[in-house]
């Protein structure tokens, strides 16, 4: 509970405190009840029928946790690949329970939704905006974690954590494009033989 306590109060020392007393089961835990709060407080602000709602948090909920845990381990070893290359010392598997951990302020997001629920259309206004703040306070969370593992200063945390979505991010558009471009030559050619076939019909 002092870990959980120091990761909302003090980060930087609680996050120190998990990579270094190897806090695997616990940043596991802390990405299942993230994952689990997330999803019951968008169906307490966005209730539907109670069928759907087994099932959002059956099916979902499974998937979800695919995702998250596939993406922390894909962003681990990025992420580990470019503070070695620059230098750092630190190791994957400590970043991946920091990376995990980091999660930790969705827990915020079930009793949230409870309190803002009674306010009307103010409360999914609050909450919506609550879902920006958490997630930005993650990504901060991200690179203090990053800071603590490999102890660099803050101008290369924040350039270990940017360079590389950058350039996931530019490398995705390129794909989108090339596959709108694939796209729009199938469709012109489809547009182009539907006369032709229209013929023989």
């Amino acid at each position: 509970m002092e870990l959980i306590y120091q990761l909302f109060v003090v980060p930087s020392l609680g996050m120190r405190r998990a990579f270094e007393g190897r806090k695997l089961p616990l940043a596991c835990l802390v990405v299942v009840l993230a994952i689990l709060s997330n999803q019951i407080g968008w169906l307490l602000m966005f209730p539907t029928n109670p069928y759907r709602a087994k099932l959002f948090i059956g099916i979902y909920l499974f998937t979800d946790l695919m995702i998250v845990f596939g993406s922390l381990f894909l962003l681990t070893a990025i992420f580990h690949l470019v503070a070695e290359t620059s230098g750092g010392r630190g190791k994957g598997s400590s970043l991946y329970i920091v990376l995990s951990l980091a999660l930790i302020p969705f827990w915020l997001i079930t009793p949230a939704a409870i309190i803002l629920k009674s306010l009307g259309k103010e409360g999914f206004l609050l909450f919506l905006a609550l879902r920006l703040i958490t997630l930005g306070w993650i990504v901060a969370l991200f690179m203090i974690g990053i800071r603590e593992v490999y102890h660099f200063s803050w101008g290369k945390t924040a350039a270990i954590f940017i360079l590389p979505l950058t350039g996931i991010s530019i490398a995705l558009f390129i794909l989108f494009l090339f596959l709108l471009i694939i796209l729009f030559l199938s469709a012109v050619h489809i547009f182009k033989f539907f006369p032709f076939a229209m013929g023989y019909m």
